[in-house]
């Protein structure tokens, strides 16, 4: 498998909140998955949580994640 020489810069994502604690979550990834992440309590939570509240953004930054990965 090829891996991406694609630099990822963390995004806070727009309208979603932590659901633990209100704080603005940010979308983020590692080479192994993709993932929010609370800037306040440091939770991270998975995407497919949030599915029905994901925007352009979000399918933008992650357009080149391995659908495997998410």
């Amino acid at each position: 498998m090829a891996f991406s020489r694609v630099k990822f810069t963390p995004k806070a994502a727009q309208d979603l909140p932590c659901p633990d604690c209100g704080h603005p979550l940010t979308f983020t990834r590692s080479c192994v998955r993709a993932m929010f992440v609370c800037d306040g309590c440091g939770k991270s939570f998975d995407p497919s949580r949030f599915v029905d509240r994901l925007d352009e953004d979000f399918e933008a930054a992650y357009a080149d994640v391995p659908i495997n990965r998410m």
